[in-house]
C-alpha cells in the first residue's frame, strides 16, 4: 500500500476517535449539551461554568466487567457542574448542578421504565431545586424579615417543598414550559399558585442557631409564630401554604 493511503487511513481512523470523544463529552457535559436550557433559565450571557468535577457515589453502585474472570460492583460515577451566575438581586451566587439524581435513578428503572428520567428532566429537577431557594430567600427577607431583625432571621431556613412524594418525570416537562420558570422571575407566588403539584412554604428554625441567641431574641423568635403566619397570609393570600418549625411545640401548618 502507497505511504499515502495509509496515512490517510491512520488520519481517518484519528478522526474517528476524535468524533467520538467529543460526541461523548459534549452527551455527558451538561453545560454544553443544555446550553439552551440553561440560557433560558440564567439568561443568555448570565451564566457561566466555572469548574466541574467527577466523584463517586454512596448511593449506587454498577457492576464492574473488567476482569473477564468474574464481576464485582464498584461504586457509581457521577458529575458535577459549579454554575456562577447572578441573581434578581444582583447578588452573585455558585450553584452546583449534578447528573447524580439521574443516575441513581436509572440505577433503579429500566429504560422503558415511566419512573425514569431524562437527562432534560433531571436537569430540570436539579434547577427547580435552584428556584426553591432563591424563592426562600425572597420569602426570608422580604416577608419573614418584616417580623424578625437578621440575627434571629438568620436562625431560619426557609424554602419550597411539596407534598405527595416525588413528581412524576413528565411534571419536569410541564415545569420547563412555564413561562416564570426562570432564576429571575420564579418566585414562591409562581409556586403556590401554579396547579403542577402542591407546593407549600416551608420554615425551619435549626435548634443549634437558636441556642446562640441571647435570651431575648430566642423569646422573641418562639414568641413569633402568630405574626410569622399573618405575614405569609398577608402576602401570599388564599394561596398561602406554609409548615413552619420554630421549636418543639412552636409549630404551624396550613393548607398542608
Amino acid at each position: 500500500m502507497k505511504i499515502w493511503k495509509k496515512g490517510l487511513l491512520i488520519l481517518t481512523a484519528a478522526a474517528l476517535v476524535a468524533g467520538v470523544f467529543l460526541v461523548r463529552h459534549w452527551f455527558v457535559s451538561w453545560p454544553l449539551r443544555f446550553q439552551g436550557e440553561l440560557d433560558r433559565f440564567f439568561g443568555e450571557g448570565a451564566w457561566q461554568c466555572v469548574s466541574q468535577e467527577e466523584k463517586e457515589s454512596r448511593m449506587y453502585s454498577v457492576i464492574d466487567r473488567s476482569n473477564p474472570t468474574y464481576t464485582t460492583e464498584r461504586p457509581g460515577e457521577f458529575r458535577e457542574w459549579n454554575i456562577a451566575f447572578q441573581t434578581a438581586q444582583g447578588e452573585k451566587m455558585v450553584w452546583t448542578i449534578s447528573d447524580h439524581t439521574m443516575r441513581i435513578n436509572h440505577s433503579k428503572h429500566s429504560l422503558l421504565s415511566r419512573e425514569r428520567y431524562s437527562a432534560r428532566q433531571a436537569l430540570t429537577l436539579e434547577l427547580m431545586q435552584l428556584s426553591f431557594a432563591l424563592a426562600g430567600e425572597e420569602v426570608g427577607q422580604q416577608v419573614l424579615g418584616q417580623v424578625l431583625p437578621e440575627e434571629e432571621l438568620s436562625c431560619l431556613e426557609v424554602d419550597i417543598s411539596y407534598h405527595g412524594g416525588n413528581p412524576p418525570p413528565d411534571f419536569y416537562d410541564d415545569l420547563a414550559g412555564e413561562e416564570w420558570f426562570t432564576s429571575q422571575k420564579a418566585t414562591a407566588a409562581c409556586y403556590l399558585e401554579s396547579d403542577l403539584y402542591d407546593f407549600y412554604i416551608s420554615v425551619r428554625a435549626h435548634d443549634y442557631r437558636v441556642e446562640k441567641l441571647e435570651e431575648g431574641q430566642r423569646q422573641h423568635l418562639l414568641g413569633s409564630l402568630e405574626e410569622l403566619c399573618q405575614a405569609l397570609e398577608k402576602e401570599y393570600g388564599d394561596n398561602a401554604k406554609y409548615d413552619i418549625y420554630l421549636g418543639e411545640g412552636v409549630t404551624a401548618e396550613k393548607g398542608v
